[in-house]
């Protein structure tokens, strides 16, 4: 079963890693593409072109303002410059060679790539003031010179020139090295992500499928136990949720069968003893009568002491048979109980005049406990009485005639169910008890109220097993119940207030 859980498991934690893979990676890839999208490219290369345009118009007006101004000696502002070029800071112009001989600039300083004999381009200079655009043009009357013009560029345009020139490297190199690195690290993210789901995939199916493989399990044993007999199993795992509803229902169930086959075999055993009471009663008497009757015509005939003793004895032994063959016949058929409301000072008015009939020649004394509580209850007073002096008379005998009887009363929460739960009432229920100072009761108190168990001498064993059923018939509980200091038989009724 845990086998086939992972299994289960496995594939629906897995799923959303590989969703999680697929959609970093198609993130990922968006993310790229920005790089390599055309119309990046398309700007970038627009910008690139505007900004040489710009250039070479700047260049060109150097130019045209060169071939000017070596065309017309007249044209030219102030005096040439013969100073370092690092000194430019304003638009000026020199000759090369200088006339007459003087401290003028090579054309290796100013041209790198100057060649005698033929005119270079403009070029761009970064000097300390600016940046300038240098160019150069032969004289028309001494074609041996030339005259050199540097023009300054204004500074915004020198700073945008180089910001989209270096755009425009700095996305060739990313595309070149920055394109790869990120599509290789974005793998191998997605690929510690997948790594890192996959573990906890594992991780949460062995979890789960051990979580509730176990309940399971167990369920699964116990219906086999209680399949096999076995009505006292009980299911003792932890579960979660609906789990372990499942695994308290289960429990619940099995109680409730073994309250019920407790219940049915003695309803069965009752059954079976009323029926053997019925028989018994209608044997003993059928030969009772003619009995009775003949020992009454001996005992007026007769004048003899010893005739008339046996006669007596018969006779009382007869009243002993005809008292038995009756609790047999109450035994086999109780009569339908009248019920009627009964309060707490009804109660204990019965109560107490039952204790003072038993007990009014013993030496027994009796206390009460409790009887704070208001409450009516449905019952038939004359089988009530009947169950209380069957307590009181028994609890006087297992004290020999002498010691303490306690009649308590309180409100509680009822008889528990099979399922655990008290049968509660909307006014829940009384608890009436009769303890006693005697010996206690056997190690299963509930044998006291099996038919026909007794240890006393002249007993029938009836008096307890049809105490029950009254109670039973009125709708309460009769319990018993061994303490250190006795017995106690506990009443338990309905509380209609």
């Amino acid at each position: 079963m845990r086998k086939r859980l992972f299994l289960l498991f496995f594939p629906l934690m897995f799923l959303p890693a590989v969703v999680v893979m697929f959609v970093g990676w198609q993130t990922s890839e968006r993310q790229l593409e920005v790089l390599d999208s055309p119309g990046l490219h398309r700007s970038l290369d627009s910008s690139l072109e505007l900004a040489r345009l710009v250039l070479k118009q700047q260049e060109d007006r150097a130019q045209q303002l060169a071939d000017s101004l070596a065309g017309d000696t007249t044209a030219r502002p102030g005096p040439p410059f013969t100073g370092p070029l690092n000194d430019l800071a304003a638009r000026t112009w020199w000759l090369w060679p200088p006339q007459p001989a003087g401290n003028g600039l090579s054309p290796a300083e100013i041209f790198p790539d100057f060649a005698a004999g033929h005119q270079t381009a403009p070029v761009r200079r970064a000097l300390p003031a600016g940046s300038f655009l240098l160019a150069s043009a032969r004289l028309d009357q001494q074609p041996e010179q030339w005259l050199v013009v540097a023009e300054p560029l204004p500074p915004e345009l020198v700073a945008n020139l180089d910001a989209v020139a270096q755009g425009s490297s700095g996305l060739r190199q990313m595309n070149l090295f920055y394109g790869r690195l990120l599509r290789s690290n974005a793998l191998l993210t997605l690929g510690v992500l997948v790594v890192l789901l996959l573990g906890l995939s594992l991780w949460l199916s062995t979890f789960l499928s051990r979580r509730l493989a176990a309940p399971l399990q167990k369920l699964v044993a116990g219906t086999e136990k209680v399949a096999a007999g076995d009505l006292s199993h009980q299911v003792d795992v932890a579960a979660p949720d609906e789990l372990g509803h499942l695994v308290g229902a289960f429990n619940r169930m099995t109680r409730q069968l073994q309250a019920s086959k407790h219940d049915l075999r003695r309803v069965e055993r009752i059954a079976a003893w009323q029926g053997v009471a019925r028989r018994l009663a209608h044997e003993i008497k059928n030969p009772l009568t003619p009995i009775t009757l003949a020992m009454h015509r001996i005992s007026r005939k007769s004048d003899d002491k010893t005739v008339n003793e046996c006669v007596a004895a018969v006779l009382e032994e007869a009243a002993n048979l005809e008292r038995l063959a009756d609790e047999f016949s109450l035994y086999a058929k109780l009569p339908t109980p009248n019920r009627q409301p009964l309060d707490r000072q009804q109660l204990r008015e019965l109560v107490d005049g039952v204790a003072r009939l038993y007990l009014e020649r013993t030496r027994v004394q009796f206390s009460w406990q409790g009887w704070q509580d208001d409450f009516i209850v449905l019952v038939d007073p004359g089988q009530l009485r009947q169950v209380v002096s069957n307590l009181v008379k028994n609890g006087s005998e297992a004290m020999a005639g002498e010691g303490v009887l306690t009649f308590g009363l309180h409100a509680s929460d009822g008889p528990a169910e099979p399922d655990g739960d008290p049968s509660a009432t909307s006014g829940g229920w009384i608890s009436f008890s009769v303890a006693d100072t005697g010996p206690g009761l056997p190690a299963d108190p509930e044998s006291v109220f099996e038919p026909y168990v007794t240890d006393k001498a002249t007993g029938t064993g009836l008096g307890l097993a049809i105490a029950r059923r009254i109670i039973d018939d009125n709708g309460g509980r009769l319990t018993a119940t061994s303490t250190t200091e006795g017995a106690v038989f506990t009443i338990e009724l309905p509380n209609t207030a």
